[in-house]
C-alpha cells in the first residue's frame, strides 16, 4: 500500500495580506494555475506526449495527475495541497509527480541555471515549467511574498524572490528546437498516390508525413492503430507537432504480428505460459525491423517485416539451447538471469 505523502504548503505573506487579512484571490487563482499547468507538464512528458504552448493534456493525463487542494487552517495565509489521481488516490505516477514538481521548484529556488538544466536536462521541457512557473511571481513591488514547502516543516522549497531573475528570463522568446520528441498517435489513413500518413495524437492536431514505399505493407497493417514516432519534429506556429524534420524510430504499441506461443527447439515443442507479443519497432534510417525483450536475450533484426516473427523463433530456439539448458556452472551471472527467465516464461511440452 502507497504512503500518504505529506501535503505541500503554498504560503502568501507580506504587506497585501497583512492590509487585507487574506491572500488576494487573484494571487492564489494565479499560483494555483501554475503548479497544475506544471503538473500536466510533468504528467504529459511521463506518458510520452508532445508540450506546446497551448497545452492540451489527455484525459489520461488529467485523471491520473491532478492538483488536489486541501481546506486551509483557520487563521493562515497557507494552502495545503497535493498530487494525486481524480479519484483521491497516490497512485506511483502521482507521487513520482510531486517529487519531480519539488525538484523543479527547488532548482528554480537557486537561481542557478546550470541546477535547473540538471534537474530538466530536456531544453524544451525546461522551457515550458520555467513558463508555467511563472504564476508563482507576483508582481514587482507588490509587497506580495509566495512560497512553497513540502510539509509542514523544514526549509522552502521555493521562494518567488529568490526566483524571480531567472524565470524572468523565460517571459519573451519561443520555446527551443529539440533533438527528439515522441509522439503517439493512431494511423488514420495512407494516402497511397503521394506516399503519405496521417497520424492523428488523441488531444492534437492531425500530423502528416511521407514514408519509403518500401514500407507500405508494415504501415498498411497498422492502420487504425497506435504508433510511437520519435524524432525531430517540425512545430507549426501554434508549437504543435505537425510532422518530423528527421524520424529516428517507430514502434507498434498494438502489436501486428501474431503472439508466440509455442516454439521448436530441436525434437521439442516449448510452449509460453502466457503468448509472447511483439511489438515491432522499425529503424527508420536503416529501414530495419526490430525486436527486443532483454528480459529474455531476444535482440533480433530483419529488412522484411514479414521475416521478423520467423527470426524471433529461430533465436528462441537458439537461447533455449544454449541457455535454458545449459549448466549452471557454464553461464555467467548475466546468463544466469536469462536462463530463469527463459525457464520462468517457457515450458517443455512432453508429446504422446
Amino acid at each position: 500500500m502507497t504512503t500518504e505523502p505529506d501535503d505541500i504548503q503554498l504560503k502568501f505573506d507580506g504587506e497585501p495580506v497583512r492590509n487585507l487579512d487574506g491572500a488576494p484571490a487573484e494571487a492564489v487563482v494565479a499560483s494555483l494555475s501554475a503548479l497544475q499547468r506544471m503538473i500536466y507538464i510533468i504528467g504529459m512528458r511521463a506518458e510520452g506526449r508532445a508540450i506546446s504552448e497551448r497545452l492540451k493534456p489527455s484525459a489520461k493525463v488529467k485523471r491520473e495527475y491532478s492538483l488536489v487542494c486541501r481546506a486551509p487552517k483557520h487563521g493562515s495565509h497557507i494552502q495545503p495541497f497535493n498530487i494525486a489521481t481524480q479519484s483521491g488516490q497516490f497512485s506511483p505516477s502521482a507521487i513520482a509527480a510531486r517529487e519531480k514538481l519539488l525538484k523543479t521548484l527547488r532548482a528554480f529556488d537557486t537561481g542557478d541555471e546550470d541546477v535547473v538544466a540538471t534537474v530538466l536536462p530536456n531544453a524544451r521541457e525546461r522551457w515550458f515549467m520555467a513558463r508555467a512557473a511563472l504564476g508563482l511571481i507576483p508582481p514587482e513591488g507588490s509587497g506580495l511574498e509566495i512560497t512553497v514547502r513540502a510539509g509542514a516543516r523544514g526549509p522552502f522549497a521555493f521562494k518567488a524572490d529568490r526566483a524571480r531573475s531567472l524565470l524572468r528570463n523565460y517571459e519573451v522568446g519561443t520555446p527551443p528546437e529539440i533533438d527528439e520528441e515522441t509522439v503517439v498517435g493512431k494511423l488514420r489513413a495512407i494516402d497511397f498516390a503521394r506516399t503519405i500518413l496521417t497520424i492523428k495524437p488523441s488531444q492534437d492536431p492531425a500530423m502528416r508525413m511521407d514514408y519509403p514505399l518500401p514500407l507500405e505493407p508494415w504501415f498498411t497493417a497498422n492502420v487504425r492503430r497506435r504508433l510511437r514516432f520519435s524524432g525531430r519534429p517540425k512545430f507549426n506556429e501554434k508549437g504543435d507537432v505537425s510532422s518530423f524534420q528527421e524520424v529516428h524510430n517507430v514502434t507498434e504499441l498494438e502489436p501486428t504480428l501474431p503472439s508466440i506461443t509455442e516454439f521448436e527447439s530441436g525434437e521439442e515443442i516449448v510452449r509460453a505460459h502466457r503468448p509472447l507479443s511483439i511489438p515491432v519497432t522499425l529503424d527508420w534510417q536503416s529501414r530495419c525491423f526490430q525486436f527486443q525483450e532483454k528480459s529474455l536475450g531476444i535482440d533480433v533484426f530483419s529488412e522484411h517485416y514479414a521475416d521478423l516473427r520467423k527470426d524471433i523463433l529461430s533465436e528462441l530456439d537458439l537461447l533455449w539451447r544454449h541457455y535454458a539448458m545449459a549448466d549452471d556452472d557454464q553461464l555467467d551471472p548475466d546468463a544466469l538471469k536469462v536462463k530463469h527467465n527463459l525457464l520462468s516464461r517457457f515450458k517443455t511440452v512432453v508429446l504422446p
